[in-house]
């Protein structure tokens, strides 16, 4: 395993959403997933989707707590960046 994913900051990630650094898997994932992402980035994430994530990742599943894995702010702010950069305008 990485040791990006071991440090500090993927310890708060863990425990803010449930997911790894945005930054890890927000550049491979799936065109058709990031779409339904940024459609409604304040959504529950779909289970495919979470699942998805943690393969991009080499990572074990997570079982999602029952309310759901939602993004954070921070990582709805890296979506608006990234979305802005590229000039997708969400």
């Amino acid at each position: 395993m990485s040791a990006v994913l071991e440090g500090p900051h993927y310890q708060r990630m863990q425990h803010l959403s449930g997911l790894p650094p945005i930054g890890l898997w927000w550049p491979m994932l799936e065109p058709v997933l990031r779409q339904e992402i940024l459609d409604d980035p304040h959504a529950r994430l779909r289970i495919v989707v979470v699942r998805r994530i943690f393969e991009l990742c080499d990572l074990d599943p997570i079982r999602p707590p029952r309310a759901g894995v939602h993004l954070t702010e921070n990582e709805q702010a890296y979506i608006a960046g990234w979305s802005h950069s590229i000039g997708r305008g969400h």
